[in-house]
């Protein structure tokens, strides 16, 4: 009896949790998830749900679509017919959608399978390293660096590891200063337990942002993209990208075209389902003590926040805690700090060193081939100090198994945060680090955080000119400033 009771009272409780949730407020986004008909020329929607066609994507030779027909009867044909690319930017508002952990393979593929036919080609989108969301906001709004690699971290001035979930809502996020839409970070947790349900409210909730707003821009965080690929892989994603497929397609039809839309995403994933990696058990193993402080030369403070493929460790012998850190199972990289170098070990005992002068890189391996480097650097020219130029590499690595992974590496430990850890290690696919009290109610199927391509590489997309197919997080405000034609983001 007593079970019988726990049970219904879990059930009731999350019964309201999720009625709290959703809320009663009927659905704003309504445009049908399927077309009524499509062929070469266009693609037909029955917004009114009359079973007659009154929404009309007219497409151009190569299948993208250029013109918006509206009609109030089904004859065939729509009433009026506009021509969304002779419509100025300036005339119009821009609403930027940011997923959270989209990768640029499944996004490209979304595509070509003939959908957001609205939208100039995917660029593919390298991102910084660790592959983590608020480094990513970092690189491609153009803001400040943050504080530390996650909302928790280890802050060398305080000795202790610091924040969580609660940092998300602190207005000192460079990202929260700017962003117009975000649901209450109540929501993140909840979004990997019930993750369709948080992104439907968290896209009728953004279009009715839209909708009041008056500013020109408005830029959208659904946080609940990341919650659909834990959660569900790739076809949580595509799920996301559907929804903001409906949500672009519905703001269009409503506005008669007077509103250009860009999509992106932070990072890839792995779209593989992973495990907990034993790296507490190892390091006990090792004789290593695990704790919030360092006082001795065995404490090491392990950073454990979401669930991630990379995770950092902070301590006095960064070098040993490497060393031993690369032996356990599901470790791919370490990196470290060592007088003005950064080193780094593969699992197979590979050492090799990097170094940075005036912007180029040098890879030096000592042992092995940790970064999968020599038949790439064979076929570039390095100066006479041994440096290679940052974006040849990039242009040379953007499909390798670490895309530019001398640049993204060192800044890693350089640049990116005001707290960066002593050692860095990037999990093989299948394997993650994290919260133990998140990963009691998530089978993880797919996440992010690593070096390799599978975590790095996502996408940006939009209705206001094609981007370079190929750009860095971080080359993405100059991009965004150049199509515009203002400044990126707007900060109204």
């Amino acid at each position: 009896m007593k079970l019988i009771a726990k049970s219904f009272l879990q059930a009731t409780l999350t019964a309201v949790a999720l009625a709290a949730m959703i809320g009663c407020r009927p659905s704003v986004v309504t445009f049908p998830i399927e077309a009524l008909r499509a062929d070469a020329n266009a693609v037909v929607y029955d917004t009114s749900r009359d079973g007659k066609g009154d929404c009309y994507f007219i497409l151009d030779s190569t299948g993208r679509a250029t013109h918006l027909g509206l009609a109030s009867q089904d004859d065939g044909k729509p009433d009026s017919v506009i021509d969304l690319d002779a419509i100025a930017f300036d005339d119009c508002r821009h609403v930027v959608i940011i997923l959270d952990g989209v990768g640029y393979d499944l996004a490209r593929q979304y595509c070509d399978a003939g959908h957001l036919r609205l939208f100039h080609p995917p660029s593919r989108v390298i991102a910084p390293y660790p592959t983590l969301t608020d480094l990513c906001f970092e690189d491609f709004l153009g803001l400040e660096s943050v504080k530390g690699m996650e909302a928790q971290y280890y802050d060398r001035d305080k000795n202790n590891i610091v924040g969580g979930s609660g940092d998300y809502l602190d207005a000192e996020l460079p990202y929260n200063r700017v962003l117009n839409y975000r649901a209450d970070t109540t929501m993140d947790a909840l979004s990997y337990v019930y993750p369709a349900s948080v992104f439907k409210k968290e896209i009728n909730d953004a279009k009715r942002v839209v909708d009041t707003r008056a500013t020109k821009e408005v830029l959208i965080y659904l946080v609940s993209s990341a919650g659909l690929g834990t959660a569900k892989g790739p076809d949580g994603h595509r799920h996301a990208l559907a929804g903001a497929e409906r949500l672009v397609a519905q703001i269009l039809q409503e506005t008669k075209g007077m509103c250009k839309f860009t999509i992106i995403a932070d990072h890839g994933h792995t779209y593989t389902p992973g495990k907990r990696i034993s790296m507490e058990k190892h390091l006990k193993a090792k004789g290593w003590r695990l704790s919030g402080k360092i006082k001795g030369d065995r404490d090491v403070a392990y950073v454990r926040f979401g669930l991630v493929t990379y995770l950092s460790l902070s301590g006095k012998q960064p070098a040993k805690i490497a060393a031993d850190a690369i032996t356990c199972p599901g470790a791919d990289l370490a990196s470290y700090v060592e007088g003005d170098h950064v080193v780094v070990l593969d699992s197979a005992g590979g050492r090799a060193s990097i170094r940075s002068k005036d912007g180029r890189y040098s890879y030096e391996p000592a042992l092995g081939d940790p970064l999968k480097l020599h038949g790439v650097l064979a076929k570039l020219h390095a100066d006479p100090a041994g440096f290679y130029d940052a974006n040849e590499m990039f242009a040379a690595t953007a499909t390798h198994i670490y895309p530019a992974p001398l640049e993204r590496i060192w800044r890693a430990h350089f640049s990116m945060v005001a707290n960066p850890p002593d050692v860095i290690v990037s999990l093989a696919d299948g394997y993650y680090s994290g919260s133990r009290s998140l990963d009691g109610f998530v089978k993880v199927a797919s996440t992010h955080g690593g070096l390799n391509y599978r975590n790095s590489a996502t996408f940006i997309m939009s209705t206001i000119a094609p981007l370079p197919p190929l750009l860095r997080s971080s080359d993405i405000p100059v991009n965004m400033t150049r199509v515009t034609g203002q400044r990126w983001p707007l900060r109204e």
